[in-house]
């Protein structure tokens, strides 16, 4: 009976090893959709693998017709994870905050060619990336801080309407005002404290 048991016991290990090295090193069918991209970044993101969560969305970039206003949001969450990554891992952080600003550049390049109907608020959301990388970076603090603010300036004016109307639903552009103002303060207070010039230099 201990044989029996034995003999069970170590079919089970290898039928588990053999999946895990199917889960881990078999290469799994390339994403459908830019979503299960994005959801397959997440997922490595989550695990840690920052770099392969990154080249997921890269290579949907790459083998995928190009959509402005799609590929300026994928750009963003490919900088978002290289954010993450600088925070997580200090000893990489500059390189992670370089490779976060190529993305945050391509998706801000994507939205400067487009033209937008409605309610736009990249800008902000662009502000925000550019603000995380000069919290991170010592050696261009200062350039970051500045494209942030340039980027909230810009915002600013076109978010004056109290309110938004968008399939019939209406709603109030305060809290997003509130946001604007309070990071761009914010950030002209980092240009500030830094000892950063106009121009974004030390």
């Amino acid at each position: 009976m201990g044989l029996l048991w034995k003999t069970f016991f170590l079919a089970l290990v290898a039928a588990s090893l053999l999946f895990l090295a199917r889960m881990f090193f078999y290469p799994k069918p390339a994403p459908q959709s830019p979503g299960e991209a994005v959801n397959r970044m997440i997922a490595l993101q989550d695990d840690g693998r920052y770099d392969e969560a990154a080249r997921t969305v890269q290579t949907w970039l790459q083998n995928n017709p190009r959509n402005a206003s799609r590929d300026g949001l994928l750009y963003q969450q490919i900088a978002m994870v290289y954010v993450i990554k600088a925070y997580k891992s200090p000893e990489t952080r500059e390189d992670s905050v370089r490779q976060a600003a190529l993305n945050f550049d391509n998706a801000r390049i994507l939205h400067d060619k487009e033209q937008s109907s409605g309610l736009d608020t990249e800008l902000f959301e662009l502000g925000s990336g550019y603000e995380h990388l000069g919290d991170l970076s010592v050696a261009e603090k200062c350039k970051f801080y500045e494209e942030a603010r340039q980027l909230f300036e810009k915002q600013a004016p076109l978010i004056q309407s109290e309110t938004y109307t968008a399939s019939g639903k209406t709603f109030s552009l305060k809290p997003l005002q509130v946001e604007v103002k309070k990071h761009l303060d914010a950030v002209r207070e980092k240009l500030s404290s830094s000892g950063c010039q106009a121009n974004g230099k030390l």
